[in-house]
């Protein structure tokens, strides 16, 4: 049985490897982002003039799951994911999209690991570096969103406000309003929410 550790390892051999053509795995996900040779050619001769070293380790593909968003660059790993709805809607939208997500990674790099404004002045001039001087932080794309069932309610038992939610909270989570009430906004675990499983219909 393979490990975690290994399997792990085999993802790293993946996004760091020379296959551009790889599906980028995750032992917890599935497959459902692949790697774009064309694009990914394209963001690195784009990088190159502004930051070598970045233009040396970017990765541009596809997200099947995406639905709402149209990309998103996640600067830890210097990827950039498309939502592949894009293309059809034109292949316009697909550049100006990509040149929107590797700002992002542009701006970063170039300021290391200080904590940026996603849409700051450091991602706009990385936009005017890319062409794309006039930038919106959003897009306005025909995507259709997923309703998704609220399966879970969070009730205080302090003051009974209650609100629902998709999933299930993966840490203690409290009522803000009677935390600042009652203990000056800090966290009070006599008002950490009680979650209820709803009902499936």
């Amino acid at each position: 049985m393979t490990s975690l550790v290994d399997q792990l390892t085999g993802q790293l051999k993946i996004l760091f490897g020379n296959t551009l053509t790889s599906t980028v795995k995750s032992p917890l996900s599935g497959n459902f982002r692949k790697r774009d040779p064309l694009l990914e050619e394209q963001a690195r001769s784009l990088l190159h003039p502004l930051a070598p070293k970045l233009s040396s380790l970017v990765i541009v593909g596809w997200n099947i799951r995406m639905r709402t968003t149209a990309g998103v660059a996640i600067a830890s790993r210097w990827e950039v994911w498309l939502n592949p709805a894009l293309r059809e809607i034109s292949e316009a939208e697909v550049e100006k999209t990509l040149l929107h997500e590797l700002a992002h990674l542009l701006a970063q790099h170039r300021h290391g690991r200080r904590r940026l404004a996603p849409h700051g002045p450091e991602w706009r001039q990385a936009c005017i570096d890319l062409g794309i001087p006039d930038e919106k932080r959003t897009h306005q794309l025909p995507f259709v969103g997923r309703r998704m069932k609220r399966r879970y309610r969070l009730r205080c038992p302090g003051c009974g406000e209650s609100h629902s939610r998709v999933r299930r909270p993966r840490r203690r989570v409290a009522c803000l309003i009677c935390c600042r009430t009652h203990n000056d906004g800090r966290y009070d675990d006599r008002f950490r929410f009680q979650v209820i499983e709803l009902a499936a219909p």
